[in-house]
């Protein structure tokens, strides 16, 4: 007898995993980048903080298209960056905090706040 999955179809539903895992297309070399990464679930997306503009906010920069996988849940996607003056940010930007500062030895204030942020779609299963 076959086991039965039930799919998740909100990002709410995974919004206490620890970390999810990104996949960018190389903008120079067209391989897949695949790295472990914080996000927020919030509305209908999930959010990631850029702290610094490394390959990965380079990558998907130059070709939105990603894969984002959180527990056993795995979309193909799109990533923006996030405007600095969009109201999204005083939302997402203390959740982050708020989610990683008990286990984090540092304080993540300025981390959040100088970061730049990524909004990554997260649609439903069709």
């Amino acid at each position: 007898m076959g086991l039965l999955r039930l799919t998740v179809t909100s990002i709410a539903d995974l919004g206490e995993a620890e970390y999810c895992y990104l996949t960018t297309r190389g903008r120079r070399s067209g391989r897949p980048h695949r790295i472990e990464i914080w996000f927020v679930a919030h509305d209908d997306d999930a959010y990631l903080l850029a702290g610094g503009a490394g390959d990965w906010y380079r990558n998907l920069v130059a070709d939105p298209r990603v894969t984002m996988e959180i527990v056993d849940e795995r979309r193909a996607t799109h990533a923006y960056a996030v405007a600095e003056d969009d109201p999204v940010n005083a939302v997402v930007r203390p959740a982050m905090v708020a989610k990683y500062q008990p286990g984090y030895g540092e304080d993540l204030g300025e981390w959040s706040r100088d970061a730049l942020l990524v909004r990554v779609a997260w649609p439903p299963l069709s």
